[in-house]
């Protein structure tokens, strides 16, 4: 996975050369271009591993605030 620094160079990058349109990375840009190409069944199998790797990670970040009830 691509950390969150060039992801964020290469958005403002793209939005000063007026682009719509932006993956980072050759890895991030042949999956954007090969997901649409791939059957529904295998981008969804994937998403979901890919989700509950993420979700098993513990966090880094600090714990957000909690509502008022």
């Amino acid at each position: 996975m691509t950390t969150v620094e060039p992801v964020v160079r290469a958005a403002l990058r793209a939005l000063e050369r007026d682009r719509g349109y932006v993956a980072p990375g050759c890895g991030n840009a042949l999956a954007a271009h090969l997901t649409p190409r791939r059957p529904r069944t295998l981008v969804a199998a994937i998403a979901e591993r890919v989700t509950r790797k993420v979700l098993a990670a513990p966090a880094t970040a600090s714990p957000s605030p909690q509502r008022a009830a």
